[in-house]
């Protein structure tokens, strides 16, 4: 497996010896796995997974530490084989393959000429009209952040309405590090998720919202914040429980390797 992806991912390793901050991030040309990113703030060299790109990002604390990190991940290479080898199979956005769709495996469904993508629920299937397959992937993505935006807008105004709090604004994106986030401003919750949660079972995504409205009454994980948590959702334990053992299957979802 190492030796074919080594096949598949490698080239010559023609990287910039003494590259510039506007090289940056810059792949490794000698594994195309690796992406090399400039950070001012970091002290240190560190390697960091990130599941949905399927690559480890190398972070490098300044411009003449570049020549040591390229030398870490050298060192590090049966470390970042076996991290990128123990992630999830992939689940590309592709015609006739299957993904996960609110905790079910839906195939992908390519008919010719344009329209709105549907879900096929008897069939289980996600229909997304494409003209062309360049274009299938992007159309599959964002039929999927517009799922989750629909589904995480309802879940948040019901459980904020639960503590007597509003949300003000609703964001999705695709995070590495958390599936959520909540500030308050002027007295309303602006709440960021990761579209990903869409392809979680229902409940999943709903203990997510829980989650972040909990914020506005306790910004903390303190005692009295998982309180808060336990008031408006009937099993904190067992979602907390799924996101742990099943959260990387969700990067999994749009992975292309």
């Amino acid at each position: 497996m190492v030796g074919f992806l080594n096949s598949i991912l490698g080239g010559d390793d023609n990287t910039p010896t003494r590259p510039s901050k506007a090289d940056f991030p810059l792949r490794d040309n000698s594994d195309l796995r690796v992406l090399y990113v400039l950070s001012q703030r970091a002290k240190r060299i560190s390697l960091k997974v990130k599941p949905s790109a399927r690559e480890v990002h190398v972070v490098v604390p300044g411009l003449r530490a570049f020549a040591k990190a390229r030398e870490f991940a050298k060192q590090q290479r049966d470390w970042i084989d076996v991290q990128l080898e123990a992630l999830p199979p992939p689940q590309p956005f592709v015609p006739g393959r299957e993904i996960l769709f609110q905790g079910q495996s839906f195939r992908l469904v390519n008919p010719p000429g344009r329209g709105r993508a549907r879900v096929d629920r008897v069939g289980l299937k996600i229909v997304v009209p494409s003209p062309d397959l360049e274009s299938f992937p992007g159309r599959v993505r964002r039929f999927l952040i517009r799922e989750a935006r629909a589904e995480l807008e309802a879940a948040s105004h019901h459980y904020a309405a639960e503590l007597g709090e509003r949300v003000g604004k609703v964001s999705v994106r695709d995070t590495e590090s958390r599936w959520g986030s909540c500030i308050t401003r002027n007295g309303e919750g602006h709440i960021s998720y990761s579209w990903r949660l869409i392809c979680a079972p229902p409940q999943i995504l709903e203990y997510v919202a829980a989650h972040e409205c909990a914020h506005m009454i306790e910004a903390n994980h303190s005692p009295a914040f998982w309180a808060v948590c336990d008031r408006i959702f009937d099993d904190v334990k067992g979602a907390k429980r799924w996101l742990n053992k099943h959260g990387p299957k969700l990067h999994a979802v749009g992975a292309e390797f």
